[in-house]
């Protein structure tokens, strides 16, 4: 059961969720899929090594109220993170890389280790060939293969201090599955007057279903086999209606939209579908007012015992995700350098247009994975 704390952390998390995915989508015009709770993880341990106006900067983008917060925020990771990793389809990891011979601070290695479980390990970034090879190794590992090459050799050298990894997989299994012979092609429409044949699952079943008239949308739940995770659908009206509710996207929330959703019988069609999507943060992350991390004036004070002055090079961010009849698998990395109502009829939710999708925790209410499906 969330706290009344957890539930306020969950929300301004999922407020930077939210803003992050729209700034992003905005930039790129194809399918869609980032875990922002991978980056917002990977992001708020920087934040417990940074100090002065960057720590300042980083947890008022990340909608923590400023670094005053710095460890009730890290407490809250903790706790989120133990909750999310209780799960067995989900999996959530952290890992430090320390350029050899440079030692962590102790209050920051305790921090890390605390909060947001994660190990420091050594490594000579100057052999960047083997270096990226280790890294990458692991999250792979940690991703069930699905992430690979997070890290390439030419980010890395003699002058790299620390990278910090976060890798995030789930794996779950509809609650209701679709039956594969129902599997038909059927039109998508990738704009108002053009559409292609897709792969398109079929069922009939009892789901959660909302019509939201201020989204101009409506909203479908599915439920995966552990009861913990879910995936809300928000399909427009109109076929070219994914941009207009993307402008919305702010003003949900995911709380508030959920509990005005009722059981009921649906007609789903849902097309089968798999993003790989990769990122550089960077100018994301600049743009939504965290830049000075990136500049010489910034401040990671807290993180080495070398009095080194360090910057972030780049933030990189890689995602998957694959739905089929049997249920979902989706995975990312982020790695940074330094309603009850009466129906005669079954509801018919035919997901035939573009949409926007987020894979979230009941518990918590936190967004794990979000994107939209442009294109089949």
């Amino acid at each position: 059961m969330a706290t009344e704390i957890d539930a306020q952390f969950a929300s301004k998390t999922n407020d930077f969720a939210l803003e992050l995915y729209k700034q992003i989508a905005s930039t790129d015009k194809k399918n869609v899929i980032i875990s922002p709770l991978s980056i917002s993880t990977c992001l708020s341990l920087a934040a417990c090594g940074a100090a002065g106006e960057t720590a300042e900067e980083m947890f008022s983008v990340l909608k923590y109220d400023g670094a005053a917060q710095k460890q009730s925020v890290a407490e809250q990771y903790g706790r989120v993170l133990a909750g999310l990793n209780a799960n067995p389809t989900l999996n959530i990891a952290n890992k430090v890389y320390v350029m050899d011979k440079y030692t962590v601070k102790a209050g920051f290695g305790e921090v890390a280790q605390k909060s947001f479980y994660s190990e420091a390990e050594t490594v000579n970034f100057g052999e960047n060939d083997a270096a990226a090879k280790k890294i990458n190794g692991w999250v792979e590992q940690k991703t069930n293969d699905k992430i690979k090459d997070l890290i390439s050799s030419d980010c890395l050298g003699q002058d790299t201090r620390m990278v910090l990894v976060n890798a995030i997989h789930f794996k779950g299994t509809w609650k209701h599955q679709f039956e594969k012979q129902r599997t038909i092609p059927m039109p998508f429409w990738i704009s108002a007057t053009e559409s292609i044949d897709v792969p398109t699952m079929n069922i009939k079943k009892h789901f959660n279903y909302g019509v939201f008239e201020e989204l101009n949308a409506s909203a479908l739940e599915l439920t995966y086999s552990d009861g913990d995770l879910s995936m809300l659908i928000l399909l427009p009206n109109e076929r070219d209606g994914l941009p207009q509710l993307e402008e919305k996207l702010q003003s949900i929330n995911i709380a508030d939209l959920t509990s005005k959703m009722y059981s009921q019988e649906v007609e789903v069609a849902l097309p089968k579908f798999k993003i790989e999507f990769d990122v550089d943060l960077k100018e994301t992350l600049e743009k939504l007012g965290m830049g000075t991390m990136f500049t010489d004036k910034a401040d990671f004070s807290e993180l080495l015992e070398q009095p080194d002055p360090l910057y972030v090079s780049k933030v990189v961010h890689k995602a998957f995700i694959e739905v089929n009849e049997e249920g979902t698998e989706a995975a990312a990395a982020t790695g940074m350098m330094i309603m009850a109502m009466c129906y005669m009829e079954p509801i018919r939710f035919i997901a035939d247009h573009p949409f926007y999708f987020a894979l979230y925790d009941n518990k918590t209410n936190m967004f794990a994975f979000n994107g939209r499906l442009q294109n089949p």
